[in-house]
């Protein structure tokens, strides 16, 4: 089933990926369980701060954790391609993936909040996956996870004029998106949340609704900061055989799309200013952008060598898991604010 020969390096993808998948599943399905501890319901991993809801901690950034959450299944996704369809020419998932998870750990440590009781697992979580997945890329150089490096020469290797707008804006909006969140998350914050505002202060911390921390903002611009690297790999070597990258972006950002438009039915969307609302009318055009890229560089050979379980497939398929995945996630979304919704 793995096309992954070196057994050390199945391990420590293996782990990787559960890692992902936990952390994925608890943001996006138990996002307002985690930031209160597990006081609102079942959780599959929380903050540690139940019943503690003086914390700064408590209640803060569910919407934010659950978009995290969606983030991290793409992340899964693309480590999940590695193991099913082998090594070869994966540099360009694994670089991107070691970077932004590299630049996660060291946000998480730099924002990490000392006068508040929570849990410090993430900080050591966000370690252990970075070194393991590292690891699995070391141990992958024999199965030729980096053949095409050593040929890369950036440029502008795109034909189709639509395509390269879109992608443009990808790594355009990515980067500005990415970097405000990495380096300057507080400022990030105070545009969004801006303490005058009365609204402000009567979020609900009981619900998850609080405004989000640093350490939440700038794990999202970490993640983003993988998306847009992937976007700009497409960009500048070319489409051929690209489905690789795009898959798991195009899986994440039409996950992104459905949890959080169903999210607004349900009143668990993020919807208090202009802002807010901003950013979420981004979410779909993000994954618009994904999409004609991809549709479009078809005949640029995207789906080169597109294999799924290591057997060559016809790009239809991917179409139809894309849609089978986003009534699954909007399925499941729904079924989990039935409450808030009937």
């Amino acid at each position: 089933m793995f096309k992954i020969e070196s057994m050390p390096a199945k391990i420590c993808l293996g782990i990787s990926a559960f890692l992902l998948f936990i952390y994925s599943m608890s943001f996006m399905f138990f996002a307002t369980e985690y930031v209160t501890g597990g006081d609102t319901g079942f959780s599959l991993i929380n903050n540690g701060l139940a019943g503690v809801g003086s914390d700064d901690a408590y209640g803060h950034g569910a919407p934010e954790s659950a978009f995290n959450g969606v983030l991290f299944f793409g992340i899964f996704i693309s480590t999940m391609l590695i193991l099913f369809e082998g090594a070869k020419g994966k540099w360009r998932i694994m670089l991107p993936v070691t970077i932004g998870m590299a630049t996660m750990s060291a946000c998480i440590w730099a924002y990490w909040n000392p006068d508040s009781a929570a849990s410090d697992t993430p900080k050591y979580v966000s370690i252990l996956v970075t070194l393991v997945y590292f690891t699995a890329y070391m141990l992958l150089r024999e199965e030729g996870v980096n053949d095409g490096l050593s040929d890369f020469k950036p440029g502008l290797n795109v034909k189709d004029k639509i395509a390269m707008s879109a992608l443009i804006l990808l790594v355009i909006a990515g980067l500005y998106y990415s970097l405000r969140m990495i380096f300057t998350p507080d400022e990030v914050i105070s545009q969004g949340f801006p303490t005058d505002q009365a609204w402000v202060s009567a979020l609900d911390d009981s619900l998850g609704m609080g405004a989000p921390l640093p350490t939440t903002v700038s794990v999202t611009g970490a993640m983003i900061l993988i998306y847009t690297l992937w976007s700009a790999l497409v960009l500048m070597e070319g489409a051929s055989g690209k489905w690789t990258i795009m898959h798991p972006s195009a899986m994440a950002f039409v996950a992104a799309t459905v949890t959080t438009y169903v999210g607004l039915v349900a009143g668990t969307a993020r919807i208090a200013s202009d802002i807010n609302r901003a950013d979420i009318l981004t979410i779909p055009v993000i994954a618009l952008l994904v999409l004609i890229s991809y549709y479009r560089l078809k005949k640029e050979g995207m789906e080169d060598e597109m294999t799924f379980m290591g057997e060559p497939v016809e790009g239809g398929m991917f179409t139809s898991g894309l849609l089978i995945l986003a009534l699954i996630l909007g399925l499941l979304t729904a079924w989990n604010n039935i409450d808030i919704i009937f």
